[in-house]
Formats: structure tokens, sequence, C-alpha cells
């Protein structure tokens, strides 16, 4: 598949589920072992100083993080998204702050603005679509201004999958992700381009294979035998490592915050 084509399957895949975005993932962020409150804490600490300051979301969503975001730190915001669907969903929940609020649908990749502009940029469960991310880090530094700030968060390997089963499970239920990083991976790979890692943490949470269908395989016509075939597929390290029983596994969300050299 070409690059092309690669961000055409990404735009429909969330255009498709704009609508049911925060429902489908609500049961898993709110859930009593969800990770949704641990990690917005973790992006409005890292946040907080910087109100009035120019903060760009690249894969600013349903607006999940830019509503909290706006309304408890009050920076000049700006969110970034390649669909038009997610971004009217931004709109909508922002709409009572959208005084110090911007949207835009562009690609990361080629970002539309000048160098050396942001205070801020905050990437989460966006990385892992991108064929290059060490490119598009390169590219988020570029649109830094000197010692500004990057939050980074998204769905990592546990630390010791050296087979990648996490990787060929989200093989098998997703068209759209290029690669996931062990938690050490991403951390390096965010040190050699041109940042200061300052914090990082990473929080387990569970996962349902039923929301991971509904999130994922639906979109992209995965039968649930292939699922069960792939979860069959799981080594005793796999089965110790992500928790895996009949319905439901562990999953791993890593936060980074990093501060550019």
């Amino acid at each position: 598949m070409n690059i092309v084509a690669r961000k055409r399957l990404i735009r429909e895949y969330y255009s498709r589920r704009a609508k049911d975005y925060d429902r489908q993932k609500s049961r898993t962020w709110n859930n009593s072992q969800g990770f949704a409150a641990e990690i917005m804490n973790e992006l409005t600490s890292a946040l907080a100083e910087f109100k009035d300051q120019l903060v760009l979301e690249v894969g600013v969503g349903s607006g999940r993080n830019a509503l909290p975001l706006t309304v408890k730190i009050e920076p000049q915001f700006v969110g970034l998204d390649l669909s038009r669907e997610m971004l009217q969903q931004t709109k909508i929940k922002t709409k009572l702050v959208k005084k110090n609020l911007a949207l835009v649908q562009a690609d990361a990749e080629h970002l539309p603005f000048k160098r050396s502009i942001f205070d801020a940029i905050v990437c989460m469960s966006t990385l892992h679509y991108f064929l290059s991310p060490e490119k598009v880090l390169h590219t988020f530094g570029a649109a830094m201004q000197s010692n500004g700030l990057i939050v980074y968060g998204d769905l990592t390997l546990h630390e010791l999958d050296h087979r990648g089963f996490l990787e060929k499970l989200e093989k098998t239920v997703s068209k759209a992700h290029s690669i996931y990083f062990r938690p050490s991976e991403i951390k390096k790979l965010i040190e050699t381009s041109g940042f200061w890692v300052a914090r990082m943490k990473t929080v387990a949470y569970r996962k349902s294979y039923r929301s991971l269908m509904e999130d994922k395989g639906e979109y992209f016509n995965v039968s649930p035998e292939q699922l069960t075939d792939c979860l069959q597929t799981a080594d005793d390290d796999a089965k110790s490592q992500y928790g895996l029983t009949d319905t439901e596994l562990t999953l791993y969300y890593t936060m980074i915050v990093a501060a550019k050299n």
C-alpha cells in the first residue's frame, strides 16, 4: 500500500467512526480498570504552565484532550487532524471555548505552519500511524520553539514482548497502523530525535476482545474467528505479559514528556 492510499485509509477509518468514537472508547477509558483519568492527569500536569502559550495537538480527533486542556490550562490551542468528521466532533465539543482554539485539517507529516512557532506539541495515540516516526518527530522539533515541550502518549508493547505478539494482534484487527514500540524503544527514539526526556510513565489497563473488535476489527471486516485464531497463537510469555483470558487482555499506554534540546 503506497503512502497516499494509507492516509486515505486512515482518514476514512476515523471519518466513519467519528460519531461513535467517544462511546466506543469510553468502555475502555472509563471503566474500573481503564486509564483515562490517569492519562489526563499526566497530560494536564505536563502543560500546567502553558496558559496563553501556543500548543498544537496532532491527531486532535474528537477533542477528548482538547476540551479539558482548553478549560483547565487555557493555552492558545491548535488542533490538527486528517479527518474532517473528527474535527467536527471537536468543534461541537469545544464550542464554548472556541475563542482560544483553532482547528486545522492537515497532514502531520507536512505541517502547514511556520518553523519554531509552537511552545508545545501533544501527540496522543497517533504516532503509530506514521511510516517514519523519526521523520515526524523531527518535523515536530522544527515546528517548536527552543526548549519547547512534546507530550507523547500511545499504546506500547510490553517491555519484554520481543516476539511481537501485540504487533501481530494489531495487524489482525487493523489495516491502518504502522508500528508500535516497547517503552524503552520509543524513549530512545524521542531522545535521538532531539529531545530530552523529563518524565515517562506506562499505565496498564484492561480491554475486552469485544471492544477490540468494535473499535477496529469491524471497520476492516475482521471476523471473530480471525481474532480467535490470532489469540490462540500466543505463547506462554505473551499470555503472561498481556494477561490473556477468554474475554480480555491487558494493554499498556506510555506517556513521555520531553523538552527540545
